[in-house]
């Protein structure tokens, strides 16, 4: 009798070991790094993808060259993509592939941190939500650090949730990991340091024992004494980002519809969110709490480091921008998952037919029916043109039509940063209006000719491409008249103009000889 009472019944206690072990976090890393490899190579490279291309592909003596004046708070992320980029190249997979593992990463560690706070369900959804989310798949097809930030974020909040185990006995060892953990999200991303914030909040909410407070702020001190350092040697770059929004009814609407995936996935993800701060509260009230709640490690770590980049763009210079708090849609995907899980959270000891496999099942099709209304969102995100500048139909043209002798003068150097996207098109071209080229002037854009010196660069051109790009738009004093030194170099016909995304490419072709005006 004995015996058989220590037997599982009905397969129950085998399933909880399945849903509660190793097999749902890697299912959910593997379904999520499914689903961003879909398309991944579809949508163009574009300008801040060709900033990864330009940097990785430079000596490290050529990058550091370029830290003390621009792209410092990157540095971190070029520095650990360059050897990536020597094994597999620059191709949009090779690219975007370390954003797709790093966000199937976040994965995991979404489902392990939902079941510690609240219970195997709500990790398995929060895993499945993850999967399912727009903005993953927006930023695991992203060769830049957002999808990094998404999985160091994790990793420190999993770090702080399990040293607020109330029956962890050795909680220094979490705390020496967590202090890192922060400040290689900051160095990754330097706003990635208000997940600080956050996790004060949660301490606040949580109140632990005075012991747990010093051991975190000991751990703070350590990852942000390094991260001062960087923003204050990162001030004088601050001009990188003068064309960023102040903040406005507008800004914050865009910044509801990126937390929570797609304008039509606001009302469901909200609601859903809702229903699980509800349910964790319910489901935590029937058993005694061992670590903090679901609801206070999540509603913090979404909204505290949005409110605070506002209110610090209301009173300053502008700071924020949606993308820079992709380490906080994590938090989303928690909140969600406890939505999804919500019935089985709430009932705890549900009848024997209803065993853990079978409440898997229920919330997979849960967070497959939340899926529905993401779908064209999935499929823009995967277009080639969804990205700010389509560079692939540029170099599409220039592949199919270009000619050995051919010459490009690029209208500024932000158009000659964007054909950096792909230099097996660009590079068979005759760069015909720089100065010094970007790796010798230790920057992204390289130096142009004066308008005046462009002529005699192209009198023995016979054909000749002018390339514009968005950001010059409308054209300044400077791009009229290189636009003019290019056609007093002439006679031309022209031969094709190709309008894309971000920007237009004109071929013009020699009628008759070069006469220098002087």
């Amino acid at each position: 009798m004995v015996a058989t009472a220590d037997r599982p019944r009905n397969g129950t206690a085998h399933g909880r070991r399945r849903l509660t072990g190793p097999a749902s976090p890697l299912a959910c890393a593997a379904l999520t790094l499914a689903v961003a490899l879909v398309g991944i190579r579809t949508p163009s490279l574009w300008l801040d993808e060709a900033a990864t291309i330009s940097m990785t592909t430079r000596s490290y003596g050529d990058m550091l060259r370029v830290f003390p004046h621009l792209d410092l708070v990157h540095a971190l992320y070029y520095i650990l993509m360059k050897p990536w980029v020597a094994v597999f190249g620059t191709g949009a997979l090779a690219l975007r592939l370390p954003s797709a593992l790093a966000m199937a990463a976040a994965a995991a560690g979404l489902a392990v941190i939902g079941r510690r706070c609240l219970g195997p369900p709500a990790g398995l959804a929060a895993g499945l939500a993850w999967a399912a989310g727009p903005q993953t798949s927006r930023w695991a097809q992203e060769a830049r650090s957002y999808a990094l930030t998404a999985a160091v974020a994790v990793l420190a909040t999993y770090l702080l949730v399990r040293a607020l185990d109330r029956d962890e006995g050795r909680r220094w060892r979490w705390f020496a990991g967590y202090a890192p953990a922060v400040a290689v999200l900051g160095f990754l991303h330097l706003d990635g340091a208000l997940l600080l914030a956050a996790h004060g909040v949660t301490l606040l909410l949580t109140r632990p024992k005075a012991g747990v407070w010093l051991r975190w702020l000991a751990s703070a001190v350590a990852a942000t004494a390094p991260l001062v350092v960087l923003a204050l040697a990162a001030q004088d770059q601050r001009r990188q980002v003068k064309w960023l929004p102040r903040p406005s009814w507008d800004v914050a609407w865009a910044q509801l519809q990126f937390l929570t995936g797609d304008r039509a996935l606001v009302a469901p993800v909200v609601a859903l969110a809702l229903l699980g701060v509800v349910a964790s509260v319910l489901g935590r009230a029937s058993i005694p709490p061992r670590t903090a709640s679901l609801p206070a490690v999540a509603l913090p770590w979404a909204l505290v480091p949005t409110v605070l980049l506002l209110l610090a763009s209301s009173v300053t210079d502008p700071v924020f921008y949606y993308r820079y708090t992709t380490y906080c849609l994590p938090a989303v995907a928690l909140l969600v998952g406890a939505g999804l899980a919500g019935p089985f959270t709430v009932v705890r000891h549900p009848p024997a037919r209803a065993g853990l496999a079978v409440r898997a099942v229920l919330v997979a099709a849960a967070a497959a029916v939340l899926a529905a209304p993401s779908l064209r969102a999935h499929d823009y995100i995967r277009r080639q043109d969804s990205r700010p500048d389509d560079m692939r139909a540029a170099a599409d043209v220039v592949r199919a039509r270009a000619r050995p002798g051919d010459a490009i003068v690029y209208l500024a150097g932000s158009a000659r940063w964007s054909a950096a996207t792909y230099p097996d098109a660009f590079g068979r071209l005759r760069d015909a209006g720089v100065s010094t080229d970007p790796v010798a002037a230790a920057n992204l854009k390289g130096r142009d000719l004066l308008p005046r010196e462009l002529p005699s660069r192209l009198a023995r051109t016979d054909r000749v491409w002018v390339m514009n790009h968005r950001s010059l738009d409308p054209h300044g004093p400077i791009i009229e008249r290189r636009e003019r030194a290019v056609q007093s170099a002439g006679p031309w016909r022209r031969a094709g103009t190709w309008t894309y995304r971000g920007g237009w490419l004109v071929l013009f072709e020699r009628t008759g000889p070069y006469r220098s005006s002087r």
